[in-house]
């Protein structure tokens, strides 16, 4: 793209790229490649719950981290903070802003709205803002976020982007601002994955100590995410429970950090699993496709709605490895269901998580995918496409996205 833009497209993230949540490895990746074919420019805060992580990769785009504290996990701006953000938005060419960002998305809509500026939305997940503390009167918090700042920002927003119909359309927020929603799934990243040409096929074995204590005859399922409750780690630590009398080969390997791994340790403990469950901690991105292909496979039971779909889910499923999700809004669009490639199952139910696995564990191998995977340059291009739609681009042509991706409500 030569479209000469006098005015950079402004990127906003409520956490900075060495937190290596979801919505963060989504929001980084993106701007990435959008940085290839327009100017970009990153706003993110101070609070950094995770420090010392390998960042996701930015490829030198210019990012300013705005003064803020933690409230309920999440951040919120000082006032110096928010005076820096307005004027940010009403210098931009146009703003994508990530949700959940508590009492900031609404401010961000209005400022751009007087500006002139487009505004985008990408909505990742019905933020449970109570959740996060166990406090008298804490799930008020959520249902306050969700009048006085989500809804007024999606009503207000150009569009609103969704990775998914079916979370969309489930979503108690998303769903009643259909008719702004448009679907740009998630992608993966081929480089990260070490995917340059075909897949091998088969399981591989891991060097270098990735997995201590493993051997070949081993029965590995492999679980990689953030120790948060919706995870649903708890739930497959008692299904692996449940199996581990009939399969005495069965290994779980945990890897991921975050503040319930203490609580997970003690919980294999009770269950009389501790003995076959390894916390790995966070894996670096150049060993990641060795993790996933060394398991027979990679399980993430999540619960709740704050999310749909993990995203080791769907690059194991490049990689050819069997997954086991669960059968979330939406989670059918971007993972395998089909009983030899992957399962979804029921979301908080042990018993099913346990057949699923002793399914997938009992059959042979899936061939490695033949077809190419969707990737972050897919992703970013389609943004770019909604953005000329947007009249981001000077001389643009008119509308370019395809409006078959549209939620029908």
């Amino acid at each position: 793209m030569t479209e000469a833009i006098d005015r950079p497209i402004l990127v906003i993230v409520p956490l900075p790229p060495t937190y290596r949540g979801g919505t963060e490895e989504y929001a980084y990746r993106v701007a990435r490649r959008l940085s290839e074919s327009a100017p970009v420019r990153i706003l993110t805060t101070t609070v950094d719950p995770t420090p010392n992580s390998a960042p996701v990769p930015t490829a030198g785009i210019p990012i300013e981290r705005l003064p803020a504290r933690r409230l309920f996990e999440r951040p919120l701006l000082t006032s110096a903070g928010t005076a820096r953000l307005r004027a940010a938005v009403r210098s931009a060419r146009l703003v994508e802003l990530h949700m959940p960002f508590p009492f900031v998305e609404r401010k961000v809509v209005r400022w751009a709205r007087e500006a002139g500026v487009p505004i985008v939305l990408t909505y990742h997940m019905d933020a449970d803002l109570g959740g996060a503390v166990r406090l008298p009167g804490a799930g008020v918090v959520t249902a306050s976020y969700r009048l006085l700042s989500a809804h007024p920002a999606l009503s207000g927003a150009s569009v609103v982007v969704s990775n998914s119909s079916g979370y969309a359309r489930s979503s108690p927020v998303l769903s009643r601002h259909l008719d702004r929603v448009r679907v740009i799934p998630k992608g993966i990243d081929l480089a990260r994955l070490g995917i340059t040409g075909p897949v091998p096929g088969g399981r591989l074995e891991p060097a270098n100590g990735l997995l201590p204590g493993s051997a070949p005859e081993d029965r590995r399922v492999v679980f990689v995410g953030r120790l948060v409750p919706y995870k649903g780690l708890p739930v497959l630590l008692e299904a692996i429970a449940r199996l581990r009398p009939g399969l005495p080969a069965l290994r779980l390997y945990v890897a991921g950090r975050g503040p319930e791994r203490e609580a997970m340790e003690r919980r294999a403990a009770a269950l009389g699993i501790a003995d076959i469950v390894r916390f790995l901690g966070f894996v670096p991105d150049d060993r990641l496709a060795e993790l996933l292909r060394s398991a027979d496979v990679v399980a993430c039971p999540s619960v709740g709605s704050l999310e749909s779909s993990a995203t080791c889910l769907e690059e194991a499923a490049a990689l050819g490895v069997p997954t086991l999700g669960s059968d979330l809004p939406g989670a059918s669009e971007s993972i395998p269901d089909d009983g030899h490639r992957g399962l979804l199952c029921a979301p908080g139910n042990p018993e099913a998580v346990a057949r699923a696995l002793e399914r997938l564990l009992a059959q042979p191998r899936p061939d490695p995918p033949s077809n190419r995977p969707r990737t972050w340059d897919d992703v970013a291009r389609e943004y770019l496409a909604l953005y000329r739609e947007l009249g981001m681009a000077e001389g643009g042509a008119g509308p370019a996205h395809n409006p078959d991706n549209r939620v029908a409500s």
